[in-house]
């Protein structure tokens, strides 16, 4: 017989969940505020560089949301 894990408890979760989106949200925060200055000083290629960095720190905050969802057990 299969002995089942211990489901984790609420504010374990949200310690790990804060801990996990940290790193891609910075991400977000630093390149929007890159893109957002009045600075010409960036080339087109490095604004594009940024979205795609932006876009790729998104979807990893979402996978990490929909693996958390996925690990609730059912209500």
């Amino acid at each position: 017989m299969q002995q089942s894990v211990p489901p984790r408890d609420a504010e374990t979760r949200l310690i790990e969940l804060s801990h996990d989106l940290r790193t891609p949200l910075a991400i977000v925060v630093g390149f929007t505020e890159l893109l957002l200055a009045r600075d010409d000083t960036l080339t087109p290629e490095q604004r594009h560089d940024y979205i795609e960095r932006t876009r790729a720190a998104a979807a990893d905050m979402r996978a990490i949301l929909d693996a958390e969802r996925a690990q609730r057990p059912p209500s």
